[in-house]
This record gives structure tokens, sequence and C-alpha cells, in this order.
């Protein structure tokens, strides 16, 4: 290479060096701020787009001596340090290295601090599936602060990141509020003495309060214009949400009155004003921003159009309805004609198949208007309705997804005094069976079932809610042991029975067991006994089923249910008459009649005359104490064949436990009879019971126990009955 072109090439190197540091100064001289605006200077782009954005040092990566040393280290490839750093940390986990795993995560964060998914993961491992390796719900509970603390150090470094706040205000509310532990965890949140460093020496707050304000410095962000990298619709949920699951838990632990009333009332005002009424994205091109309190509003107004289409020709619309409904099957118009709620599951698939028949637009109404003036005015009024409903349902598609109707009736109606006074007396009842006080549990749980029948009567809308009816039906179930403990069923009256009677209509087994008897039925007019069996015994199964799921019914919460399935059990009974047959040994509903034979007052009387005349006959067997005794046993009889009388079904066996008791007094009356030298009346009551029964359950006991019945065997009767 010559000196010349050696020379030429400096010059041009000298070139791009003066060009590249033109651009550096364009790009990065600092703003030098002056009390003279003539010597104040901007800086470069960078100093002045930082200025515009309001970024602070810390937004723009804060120089870390030991981060910037790992960066340097890695020489320009940190993406591959970073995953390499990420599969170390997850084999620390696997192996439950806890000290090494701490340190891998702070030598990610040092590489790279603005990488969000690593902040987000890891504090989410930490405390979600770090926490739960350790038994000691303190130590669970330490890790998952590790993880928020973890989180907050994630929030130092990327200030307008929305994103991470929302995950801190999650962390605090629902990892400590809804953990199994969560009892626990909110009392050592809420402990004055704060010995893991929560509050930073500030007076505890409840957790659902700390993670409401991390969501609503969050929503300060996005609304300065931070990047919001989730779904808006339900990101902005969660702050109102964390009120109500406030209100929610105070009530849980035993805070009621005023105090709940006001979480209530705040809870509903940030719900419906503030979270209703802010602008969101639809998801729909159509309509692209939305306020979900307007669904009602755009409805109204539509329905105010097609009034105006309806005067335009009066009785149009009903004519129109009138011969769609017409071309709809008898069974398509009664599930029509049946209340929404009330419909069963069979009938709700043939009303939706109706309400599609049915169906009529504006515009099919305005295009059969015969004046043709008045013609082209409903349609245009058509269109302008048409478009209303068409916001509407797009603000109903979103208020789905947060379930928007219910939390805002919920609040609604929690806020009232009434539904306060009906959670207190159910907290009381709780607290009254923890303290093995078992009867004022019971009393003060039928108070707070009369209380909530005065809340739904004043809101009747809630008893429509799957979720009011699942809540309240939980609260039922919750309270069966404590009727089971003191051997009580629930009262005819009960006051939620039709709360647990729409939530029986809904049951696809309910369904099933109704259409299973119909079918039975036209088998037995057509004498086909065998088809008309299994659909009897596929109902009795489908109604067991149900029972499962529905736990109250075993202790006759609903009669209105309970008369459906004695339905049943009496048409199976009807055909086991005809067949000459009994009930199978392992009938399914038998502990059902057993229940309703116990809690009648002839079985209870029953009982006491048996158990007196027994103590009787154990003081001796002398005239006296026989006489007596057949005393007891002859006030018992007439008794025992007035339970035949209700529940005839008992002498083919529908209850073998009942049956096997009535037999023992028949039994014991012949026995005391025979011992005093007399005979059974001409008009003994249980003459045929003995004669159809007792045989029956001598052979079943011979077949069950290998050998002939013991004399003591209500079976062995058979011998008495020829004394």
């Amino acid at each position: 290479m010559t000196s010349r072109q050696l020379f030429i090439r400096k010059i041009i190197y000298l070139i791009i060096m003066a060009v590249l540091l033109g651009v550096l100064a364009y790009l990065g001289t600092p703003a030098a701020p002056s009390r003279d605006p003539q010597k104040a200077s901007p800086g470069g782009v960078l100093a002045q787009v930082r200025e515009l954005e309001g970024l602070t040092p810390t937004q723009l990566g804060q120089l870390d001596p030991g981060g910037e040393a790992i960066k340097l280290a890695t020489l320009g490839m940190r993406g591959v340090a970073v995953h390499i750093l990420w599969m170390k940390a997850e084999d620390y986990k696997r192996r439950k290295d806890w000290s090494h795993l701490s340190a891998t995560l702070e030598q990610m964060v040092k590489l790279e601090p603005h990488f969000i998914t690593v902040w987000r993961h890891q504090g989410w491992n930490l405390s979600y599936n770090v926490s739960v390796e350790f038994d000691d719900y303190r130590e669970r509970f330490r890790w998952v602060i590790r993880g928020i603390n973890f989180l907050k150090e994630g929030v130092r470094y990327n200030e307008r990141e929305p994103i991470l706040y929302g995950d801190v205000g999650w962390f605090y509310s629902q990892k400590i509020g809804r953990a199994d532990e969560s009892k626990q965890f909110r009392r050592m949140f809420m402990d004055p003495t704060d010995p893991f460093d929560i509050h930073g020496g500030r007076p505890p707050r409840d957790n659902w309060l700390v993670g409401k304000d991390w969501y609503a410095e969050a929503e300060r962000l996005v609304d300065q214009g931070a990047i919001l990298r989730t779904t808006p619709l339900v990101f902005h949920s969660h702050r109102p949400m964390c009120q109500m699951n406030y209100a929610e838990a105070i009530e849980k632990e035993g805070t009621f009155g005023d105090t709940a009333i006001a979480a209530w009332q705040t809870a509903w005002h940030e719900f419906v004003n503030e979270f209703g009424h802010r602008e969101l994205p639809s998801g729909f091109d159509d309509y692209p921003i939305i306020r979900l309190y307007e669904e009602d509003i755009l409805r109204t107004q539509a329905a105010e159009l097609a009034k105006k289409i309806e005067e335009l020709e009066p009785g149009l619309r009903n004519k129109l309805l009138e011969e769609r409904r017409r071309e709809l099957t008898p069974e398509e118009r009664e599930a029509y004609d049946t209340p929404e709620h009330d419909r069963t599951v069979g009938q709700a698939e043939l009303a939706f198949s109706a309400s599609i028949k049915m169906k009529l637009t504006h515009e099919q109404v305005a295009r059969r208007i015969s004046d043709p003036k008045a013609r082209r005015q409903a349609l245009e009024l058509a269109r302008k309705a048409m478009a209303l409903e068409r916001q509407a349902d797009i603000i109903a598609h979103n208020q789905q997804i947060v379930n928007y109707d219910y939390w805002k009736r919920h609040a609604e109606v929690e806020q009232q005094p009434e539904a306060v006074a009906a959670r207190e007396l159910m907290y009381r009842s709780e607290q009254a069976y923890y303290n093995n006080d078992h009867v004022t549990a019971m009393e003060l749980f039928f108070e707070a079932a009369k209380k909530w029948r005065e809340v739904i009567e004043k809101n009747p809308d809630i008893q429509y809610d799957d979720h009011t009816i699942n809540d309240l039906v939980e609260f039922v179930d919750r309270y069966m042991k404590v009727l089971d403990q003191l051997d009580a069923i629930f009262p005819e009256d009960f006051a939620l029975s039709d709360i647990i009677r729409r939530r029986v209509r809904r049951r696809p087994e309910y369904q099933v067991a109704q259409d299973k008897l119909a079918s039975a039925r036209k088998a037995i007019s057509k004498n086909d006994f065998s088809a008309a069996r299994a659909d009897l015994e596929d109902a009795i199964k489908q109604y067991r089923g149900m029972m499962e799921f529905i736990k109250c019914l075993k202790l006759l919460a609903d009669r209105a249910t309970l008369n459906d399935i004695m339905a049943v059990i009496e048409a199976y009974d009807d055909l086991l008459a005809k067949l000459g047959d009994v009930f199978p040994r392992n009938f399914e509903l038998a502990e059902l009649i057993r229940l309703q034979c116990l809690h009648t007052p002839e079985m209870r009387a029953i009982k006491r005359s048996v158990t007196q005349a027994e103590y009787l006959l154990m003081q001796g067997t002398g005239p006296q104490q026989l006489a007596a005794a057949r005393q007891q046993l002859e006030q018992a009889v007439p008794l025992a064949a007035t339970v035949l009388k209700k529940f005839p079904h008992l002498i083919r066996l529908s209850d073998r436990r009942t049956a096997m008791e009535l037999a023992e007094l028949d039994l014991r009356y012949r026995q005391v009879l025979a011992r005093l030298g007399e005979s059974l009346p001409q008009d003994y009551p249980l003459q045929e019971f003995s004669q159809k029964v007792v045989p029956i359950l001598q052979k079943e006991a011979s077949e069950q126990e290998g050998a002939s019945p013991s004399s003591t065997s209500p079976a062995a009767s058979t011998t008495d009955k020829k004394t």
C-alpha cells in the first residue's frame, strides 16, 4: 500500500470519527438547565425524550457496578447467560437448594433487570411453588413474602410497568387471602409486631387493602400512558374486587355492623361508579370503546325506538309473534311459557330452540308495515334500535367476562342491614357449633335462614343467580351436620326450601328421573312390566346421585323434591305388588324412607312404648309386670298400623330397618300375650303385616346367618303365631 493510500485512509477514518462524535453529541448531550432561559440547553434527543416522558435514572436502568461487571463478562451474550441461569434456578428448585436458588435469581436480575418475565416468573415461583415445599406455615409465609419482595425489587428497576404493580397486588391479596392457610397468613400479616418487616414500621393494614393500593398505583400508570401488557378489562376489575374480598373477609372473621356495611358500600362504589364507568376496549371493531354501565341505558333506548315502530301499526308485532308461536310444538310452547329460572334442564333446551323460532327483529316488523311512508320511517327506527342493541350486546359480552352483573348485585345486596344481620347469625351459629353448643347452633341457623328469606324478598332477583343459589345451598349443606348430630331434620316450612328446589330443577339427574318415571308409566299402561321396572330403578339411581350433589335433601330440606322422589318410590311399589316381589335389600333410597318414618309422631311414640315395655319386663315376668307391658305394647300396636298406612310400601320392605322394628313390636306383643295365656284380638291391626312380612324377614335372616333364626329374632314370630 502506497503512502498516498495510507493518508487517504487516515482521512476517511477521521471523517468517520467526526461523524460518529457528531451523532453522539446530537443524541446524548445532557441537558444544561439554567436560571437564564437563554443559557439553558435542552440537551440531545435522548435528554429531551427523557424529560418529555418523565423518565428517571431508575427507569432507564441505574448503573449497578455488579450488574455491569456481569454484563461485561458475558461478552454481549446476555440472552444466553440469562437462559443458563434460568435453567440453573429451576434445577436448584427441584433440588430444594434454596440458598443457591436465591443467589441465581440475584444474578439473573443483575444481568437483565428490565427483563419483565424474569421478575414475574420467579416471583411466582418463590411465592407459589417454593413456599409449598415447607411444612411449617410460618416458613411458607416467609417465602410468600420473599416472592413479593422480589417483585417489588423488579418494580424499582421498572417503575413504569403496570403489570409488575398488578402482580404485587395479586400476591398481597390473592396469595395471602386465598391460600389454604389464609387464616394463619392473614393473622401473621396483621401482627402488630410485624416480625417479617412487611409494613415498614407503619401500622399493619389488611392484605386485601394493601393489594388494592398496588392495583391503584398500576391504574395510575396506565392512565398516564404506560403500556399495559394484559387485558385491560380484567386488569381494571382487580382493584374493586380487592375491596369486595376485603368486605367478605372481615365478615368471615366476625366484623359486622356499620364497619361491614361501609366496606360493602365502598365496594359497590368502586365496582360500579369507577370500574363500570371506565372506558375500556371492547375487542370489537364496530364499537371499540365501551363502558360497562351503559348496557341498560342502551337497551332502554332501543326499547323506546321499538315502541315507536309499534305505534306506526299497532298490534303488528303481536300478530307476527302469534304466527310464529303456532309453529312451535306443544312441548316448546310449554317450555317457552315457563319462567326461565323455573325451567328444568330439558325445558331449557326446548325453550332455547323456541326462542330462536320466536326471534323477531325490529327490521322484520318494520318490513311488514303496510303503509309505505310509515314503513320507511319504521326501517330507519329499526336500524337505530338494532345498532343500539348491537352495542349493548358487545357490552354484555364483556360484562360476562368479569361477571359484572353478579358482583354489582352482590355488593348492592350485601351492604343492606338485613344481609349483614344474616351473615352475623351465620357466624354466631358457626361459633356455637365449634363450641359444641349444637342446640344453639341449630337455632341460630334457622334464624339466619329466615333472615336470608327477608333479604330474598327484598331483592327477588338474587334467587335466580347461580352464584347466590350455590352459596346458600353450600350454607345449608354445611349445617346439615348440626341437624344430623341432633337427630333432627329440616322443618316443612324451612325458609330456604325454594332455593333448594330451584337448584334441584337445574340438575340433569332430576330431568332424567322425571323422564324415566313418565316412560315407566307408559310401559305399565302397555303391561310391559320389565321395561317399567328398568325405568323406575334408573330413576331411583338418578335421584340417589342427585342427593350426593345436594346433600341437604338427605335431611328433607325441600319437601317438593321429596314428593317427586316418593312418587317414583310409590310407582315402584305398585309395580312390585303387581309382580309379587319386594324391594331389593340394597334399595338405594331406603334411608330416605327411614328418616321420614323416624320423625313421625307415631314412630316416636312406638319407640317410647316399646322401651317402657322392655324396662318393665326386665323387672320381672310376673302377672303385674306382664299386664303393664301389655298395656304399653297395646298403645304402640295401633300406632304401628298408622305408620304402615302412611308408608304402605313398608309391606314390601322399602325400609327393612323400620319393618324390622315393627316386626319386633309384633313379636314382643305376641310373647307377652302368650305368657298371660291370652290370644290375639280378632281385630289385631298388624295381622296382615305379620303374615306377609315376617316370613320374608325370617327367610332373609336364615340366608344371611346361614342358620335358623334364634328365638329372639323377629322372624321367629312364626312359632308365636301358632300360640
